[in-house]
C-alpha cells in the first residue's frame, strides 16, 4: 500500500509559500555560485511492517521504535551556474547517515526481503542494530521568466536522486513454511536491499529584494511518479532571508522541509519506506 510520508495524516496542500532559499534564488548576472552550510534536521522515517500475532500492517517508526537519533546536523553543498540573466543550472547534495542499537524491542514485527521474498521476524525484547543511510542529490534547470530591479520569478525542472541503505543486524527469526527459527545475519548483510529512487520534480521560486543587500524568497517543488517497479512522491520547500555582505559573499538563514515516500515492487515482495526532515539551515555563499 502506498502511504504518505508524514506519520499522521500528511496533507499535500500547499498554501502561500514564502521565504525559501536555493542556489538559484536570483538570476542577477552570469557566473557561478558555490554555497556550503549546515542544516540542523528533525527526521521522521519509518516503514510498513506486519504484526506477526494478528497479521495487521502498521508503521514502524525508526526514531521511536528503533531509537535512531531524531535531531542531527546535516552538511550540504549547493552549486549553480547562470549562462545569462534568464537561464541557469543548479546542483545540491545532502547526507544523513544514522545507526542505533536497541536492546529491548517493544513491538514485534516481521518484514520481507524485496529481492528474495524471505520473511524475517523480530520479536519483542530482541537485540537489534539498525543502519539507515540516505544521500540526496538534486540537479536541474532554472528559467527566470519574469524579472525587474527587485523581483524574480523562476521556474525549475530537475531530478532528485536518493541513495538509501536500510539494514538490520541482530536477533532474527527466518520464517519458512510457516515456521520461524533464529538465524545468524551477516553484519554486512543488507536485509532490505539498497534502493536508488530517481524522482523528477518541477518547482517555482519567487524572490524579492526588499532593502539594499537584503532579499527574501519563496520556492516549492513537488512531483509524483510511477516508473516500472518504483513509485514515489516528493514534497520539498524551505524558507529564509539572505544578506549580501560583499559583491562576492552572502549569508543565508532559512527553514527547510523535505518529504519523500518510495514504494518498491519486486517479483517477490514490496517495500514501502518514508523519509522526511525539517529544520533551520545556515549557508555561506561565494559568487564568482
Amino acid at each position: 500500500m502506498f502511504k504518505p510520508w508524514v506519520k499522521s495524516v500528511a496533507p499535500i496542500v500547499f498554501g502561500l509559500i514564502t521565504m525559501t532559499l536555493s542556489p538559484i534564488t536570483a538570476a542577477t548576472e552570469e557566473g557561478f555560485k558555490l554555497a556550503v552550510g549546515g542544516f540542523y534536521s528533525t527526521s521522521d522515517s519509518g516503514m510498513e511492517v506486519t504484526n506477526p500475532s494478528n497479521g495487521e500492517e502498521f508503521t514502524l517508526d525508526f526514531e521511536t521504535d528503533l531509537q535512531l537519533v531524531e535531531n542531527e546536523f546535516l552538511p550540504f553543498l549547493e552549486m549553480s551556474y547562470w549562462f545569462n540573466e534568464n537561464h541557469g543550472l543548479y546542483f545540491d547534495w545532502k547526507r544523513l547517515h544514522r545507526n542505533a542499537n536497541n536492546t529491548k524491542i517493544t513491538v514485534p514485527y516481521e518484514f520481507e526481503d524485496v529481492d528474495t521474498g524471505e520473511t524475517y521476524q523480530v520479536k519483542a525484547g530482541a537485540d537489534l542494530t539498525t543502519i539507515f543511510n540516505v544521500d540526496i542529490a538534486r540537479i536541474g534547470y532554472g528559467y527566470d521568466f519574469y524579472s525587474d530591479d527587485n523581483f524574480d520569478l523562476i521556474a525549475t525542472i530537475g531530478l532528485h536522486v536518493m541513495w538509501m541503505k536500510l539494514s538490520f543486524e541482530g536477533e532474527f527469526g527466518a520464517c519458512l513454511d510457516d515456521e520461524c527459527r533464529v538465524v545468524e545475519v551477516d553484519p554486512d548483510n543488507v536485509v532490505l536491499t539498497e534502493v536508488t529512487a530517481p524522482l523528477p520534480d518541477i518547482g517555482l521560486l519567487a524572490s524579492y529584494k526588499f532593502a539594499p543587500n537584503w532579499r527574501v524568497s519563496g520556492h516549492i517543488q513537488y512531483f509524483y511518479i510511477k516508473v516500472d517497479e518504483v513509485k514515489g512522491q516528493l514534497v520539498d520547500f524551505s524558507g529564509g532571508v539572505s544578506y549580501e555582505m560583499t559583491d562576492s559573499f552572502s549569508v543565508d538563514l532559512s527553514y527547510k522541509y523535505y518529504d519523500i515516500d518510495v514504494e518498491v515492487q519486486r517479483d517477490y515482495s514490496s517495500l514501502d519506506i518514508y523519509y522526511g526532515f525539517k529544520g533551520p539551515m545556515l549557508t555561506l555563499a561565494y559568487h564568482f
